[in-house]
This record gives C-alpha cells, structure tokens and sequence, in this order.
C-alpha cells in the first residue's frame, strides 16, 4: 500500500511539473519565433529560423532593462512599506489588550474583500489632486498600503500564536516596547513575515492595473506596461518580441523565489495563519 501511495504522489507531482513548467517552454521558444511560428500547430517545434532579434527589440522598443528595474524598484520599496507598518501593526493587535483591537482587525480583513477596480476612480481622483501622477514615491506607498490587509492578517495570526509569557520577561528585564518588537517578537515571527514579503513583492512586481492609471512617463514603466508596448492600434501585436520580454523578466523572479523558498515554505507549513 505504502509503495502505490508513492507511485500516486509521484505521478501527482510530475503532472504538476510539466502543467507549470509548459508555459516557460512555450514561452522561451517563442521568443525565438515571429508570429506565424507561434501560431503554426507545432507549438513546441523549434524555429526554422532563431530571431535573436527579438531580443534586441525587447531592449530597443519596450526598454525592458528600465522596466524590470521599475518594477524592482515599486516592489522592493513597497513590500519594506507594507512589511514595516504591518509588523507594527500586527504587534499593537496581537500583544495589546485595547478594546478596539477587535474592530481595528476586521477593518483591516475587510480590505481583502474590497474589490480593488472598485477603488480605482477615487484614489485615482484623490492622487490627482495633489499631483501625484507619475511620482515613484506616491507609487510606492500606495502599493505599500494595498499590500496591508494580507501582511496584518499573516503576522497578527502568527504573533497570537507566541506565548505571552516572552512579553513579561521582556519587562522585567527592562526591555522597551520597540525593542522587543524587533529584537525579541519580530525575530519569532520571521516565518510569517517572509510569507508576508514574498507574496507582498510578487503581487507588486506584477502589477498592471495601478502602473496603467497612474504612470504617463514611459521611464517609469514597470514590466506589465512594457509589454503592451509592442500591441499595435488594432490590437495587432509582436508576439516574438513580447516573448522575449516575459523571458527575460521570468528569470528575476525565478532568481527570487529560489533565493527565499525555504523562508515562504517555512512560513506556510510553521502556520502562518493560525489565530
């Protein structure tokens, strides 16, 4: 029994293995291809012809070197924002006994309910308005903030589930509220708050919808708004060129994840979310 349980898992995870590594084979040799290569019924065939022109096009026409530093840069910035303020955050709701603690986490959980399109026209207005558009700083809170509801509802469940007992040692011992949050909880809690980082970085570092309202400047373009660069007037694209591109900025993340794996897998299995 023990070994048909094995052949199962294996074979589950092969299947898994070949249903997410096809789109980076499909991708990678398309970006070798133009577009009747792609669209021929021999999908995964190699190029008659290897346009490694599609490449110098990724760099010339949509400036993907800029735009995977852009997309760096908002990610970086706004998953030490979000990372910041959600410990802070998550210490005063799961150590502190206030009345309104209760309250304050719902309104932050509320956040992960809220459909974001339903957001777009008012921030939009109320950047706006003070001049906001295409401001790197004004992009970096604001993801910062989007990335809040999920960092506070990670951490605090984490942080709750710490025995208390370390909070008054920490007092006796004359240790400050600040320090203790991050020489003593923060330390404890590292497995939730890299969870937290990595899911923050990765949903900014793909981000579209934000990068199309609120950037004109094609300097600050992140990855998502470069690739369009290569969709024609009638929707007609460059389907090689736009290949190329994703090829290139799948490497930076891949570099990423396998650099933190076993901080977000720790995380996940230590119970990140348990109340």
């Amino acid at each position: 029994m023990t070994g048909l349980r094995k052949l199962g898992v294996y074979s589950f995870s092969a299947m898994c293995s070949v249903i997410l590594i096809y789109p980076l084979v499909f991708s990678l040799l398309s970006s070798f291809k133009d577009n009747t290569g792609i669209y021929s019924s021999k999908i995964f065939a190699l190029p008659d012809v290897w346009l490694w022109s599609n490449f110098k096009l990724a760099f010339q026409e949509a400036h993907i070197h800029y735009a995977v530093l852009n997309s760096f840069l908002y990610a970086i910035a706004g998953t030490a924002v979000t990372l910041f303020l959600g410990t802070m955050a998550s210490y005063v709701l799961s150590r502190l006994n206030l009345k309104i603690n209760g309250f304050v986490y719902i309104y932050f959980i509320l956040g992960l309910m809220i459909p974001v399109f339903s957001l777009v026209i008012p921030i939009s207005r109320m950047i706006g308005s003070i001049g906001g558009f295409n401001n790197y700083f004004v992009m970096m809170v604001l993801y910062g903030v989007f990335e809040l509801p999920m960092t506070i509802f990670l951490i605090t469940g984490y942080m709750k589930g710490i025995h208390k007992e370390i909070d008054e040692s920490a007092v006796m011992d004359g240790c400050g509220p600040f320090r203790f949050l991050f020489q003593i909880l923060a330390p404890l809690a590292m497995p939730a708050i890299s969870t937290a980082g990595i899911l923050a970085f990765f949903s900014i570092y793909n981000d579209l919808l934000w990068n199309v309202i609120l950037i004109t400047n094609r300097d600050m373009y992140n990855i998502s708004m470069a690739l369009m660069s290569f969709v024609g007037e009638r929707g007609s694209a460059q389907m090689g060129p736009t290949f190329a591109s994703i090829s290139l900025t799948i490497i930076p993340t891949v570099v990423v994840y396998l650099l933190f794996q076993e901080k977000v897998e720790g995380g996940l299995s230590s119970g990140a979310v348990k109340a």
